[in-house]
């Protein structure tokens, strides 16, 4: 008899400890899928609001509608002297024929959590700034996240971890796919990089 109730003890003692254990390994597997980071597309885009200027083609630009061909990114902050260098070089060699009119380029705002839109508008905005962009100057905040060019799907990755946490000022080639072509961080403006970066862009459009 008393081996019985042992067994007995034994058996309520299994079917409690397997009712406790089964949610509380479900609740460790879902806590580590939730924590696991979502794989970097390939292939990415993104839509943030622009400047709204004439230059800005609309006051919000999804980069898919640039994809005709390479793109050439350059990731600002305001108060960045490098990308005030290197803004008005690419300006100047825009405006001497070296670069082609048809070449895509925009400028990022890199660091909303310490800019304003109003401290880039002041900076690159208008043609009386000193230093003035004329293309799109694009303003994400920082809970952008981009789009899977594959699938076209919005994901959870932030536009700056996609793009590889650039810092200021970062030149990039965005090839006509979406990918990561070529990135410099060179701080002065260079125009022997630009140079590179030019060459990267046509051999991208001879390989479209």
């Amino acid at each position: 008899m008393k081996n019985i109730v042992v067994l007995v003890l034994c058996v309520i003692s299994i079917l409690v400890l397997a009712g406790c254990t089964a949610p509380m390994e479900a609740d460790a597997m879902a806590s580590n899928e939730s924590t696991e980071s979502t794989p970097i597309p390939s292939k990415i885009s993104f839509s943030a609001p622009t400047l709204d200027r004439v230059e800005d083609l609309g006051s919000q630009h999804d980069l898919r509608n640039s994809f005709d061909g390479p793109i050439l990114m350059l990731w600002v902050a305001s108060g960045c002297s490098g990308c005030h260098d290197w803004t008005d070089l690419i300006r100047s060699e825009l405006n001497a024929g070296n670069i082609s009119n048809t070449t895509t380029i925009i400028s990022v705002h890199r660091y909303p959590e310490f800019e304003t839109s109003e401290d880039v508008e002041r900076r690159y905005g208008s043609n009386s700034s000193e230093h003035y962009a004329p293309w799109p100057v694009l303003v994400p905040d920082a809970s952008t996240t981009v789009i899977d060019r594959e699938t076209g799907r919005m994901t959870d990755v932030g536009l700056f971890t996609a793009f590889g946490e650039p810092v200021t000022p970062t030149l990039q080639v965005i090839d006509s796919e979406g990918g990561i072509a070529w990135t410099s961080s060179k701080y002065w403006a260079n125009t022997s990089v630009l140079t590179e970066a030019l060459n990267i862009m046509t051999q991208q459009e001879g390989i479209q």
